[in-house]
């Protein structure tokens, strides 16, 4: 039986580029305290050609657009991780991110941030605040070297 090659979540990395977007190399900077990232997930759309003739009397479609998808992070709520992401959220130019994961891999996507929610502050319980991310062309994924 072979032995499963899986990783789980912990230490996986969130960054933000701090450098300029003329500027190289890329410099990146880790936002904060994730706990919780949610990868873009593209989707891609597709036009109905069914016909008179269609085989089966079946639909047929064929692929049209693809969509880069929304990302997430949610971090600890901390002064600095809340004042970068409030300027994040005020940029109107598109931002580049990458998720480092544990195995070496990364992925890196452009994207505008869309909101800064924050989770509802309670008694016994962490303050956390999450980071929506319009993604927008497709991630690219670079594999651990």
């Amino acid at each position: 039986m072979a032995v499963s090659q899986a990783t789980i979540g912990l230490g996986t990395i969130f960054r933000y580029r701090t450098s300029a977007l003329a500027v190289t190399p890329k410099v990146f900077a880790i936002l904060g305290e994730a706990v919780s990232i949610q990868p873009p997930q593209p989707t891609r759309e597709t036009a109905d050609v069914t016909h008179l003739a269609s085989p089966n009397g079946t639909r047929e479609f064929i692929g049209t657009l693809r969509t880069g998808g929304e990302a997430s992070v949610t971090l600890n709520h901390t002064d600095a991780a809340y004042e970068i992401a409030s300027g994040l959220f005020l940029e109107d130019e598109l931002q580049e991110f990458e998720i480092e994961y544990p195995d070496g891999g990364v992925e890196s996507f452009g994207g505008i941030v869309t909101g800064k929610p924050s989770d509802a502050i309670e008694v016994d319980s962490v303050r956390r605040f999450t980071l929506p991310i319009q993604v927008s062309g497709l991630p690219t994924y670079t594999p651990a070297a």
